[in-house]
């Protein structure tokens, strides 16, 4: 299995806005978790996320998030232009279009550059990287090709990407100590 995880924007967003904000103490264990993971190499940010991430708003600022992730990873990033990155991205692009699950609606999301579930997902098939996205697969027939944006862990499976939620991704990591928490009989 491999060692590198690169993570999906939505790992950073949801975790920050809903699982695990900033704003309590009893959070500051994951984030400096996910710290210790990227000075360590075990997880990477691809630049396209990365970019995702850390726009600034109309006003010209960026929320806290975008700041950790500014501090974390600037100088940090795998980058997307490589020529086997690029080989990888134009793999995906033409499953896309050719294997009739996707209708041209749906597919034509992630044509644009900065898309970068694509990315993404070209990177890991060169990187042998795990992707760590929280989207659900949806499993897309032919007899109904999709309409909406292809989900990472449908295209990922069938590129030999392989895709793990948040969850999975504790196990994966390596990094956490498993212990049974101490149920206590009265309160």
């Amino acid at each position: 299995m491999s060692d590198l995880f690169l993570l999906d924007s939505n790992i950073f967003i949801e975790s920050y806005r809903t699982h695990h904000p900033f704003a309590y103490k009893e959070f500051h264990p994951f984030w400096r978790w996910l710290e210790r993971m990227a000075r360590n190499g075990k997880i990477q940010l691809l630049d396209t996320v990365f970019k995702e991430i850390v726009q600034r708003d109309s006003s010209g600022n960026r929320d806290e998030l975008a700041e950790w992730i500014f501090n974390l990873f600037e100088d940090k990033q795998l980058s997307h232009k490589t020529d086997e990155i690029g080989a990888a991205y134009t793999q995906v692009q033409d499953y896309l279009v050719t294997c009739g699950l996707y209708r041209p609606v749906s597919y034509r999301q992630w044509e644009p550059e900065t898309k970068a579930d694509t990315w993404l997902i070209a990177a890991a098939m060169v990187e042998d990287a795990i992707v760590v996205t929280n989207e659900q697969a949806v499993h897309p027939m032919p007899s109904s090709p999709l309409k909406k944006e292809p989900k990472i862990p449908d295209v990922a499976d069938a590129m030999g990407v392989r895709t793990m939620n948040l969850r999975e991704f504790y196990d994966a990591s390596g990094e956490l100590v498993s212990l049974p928490y101490p149920i206590q009989s009265t309160f």
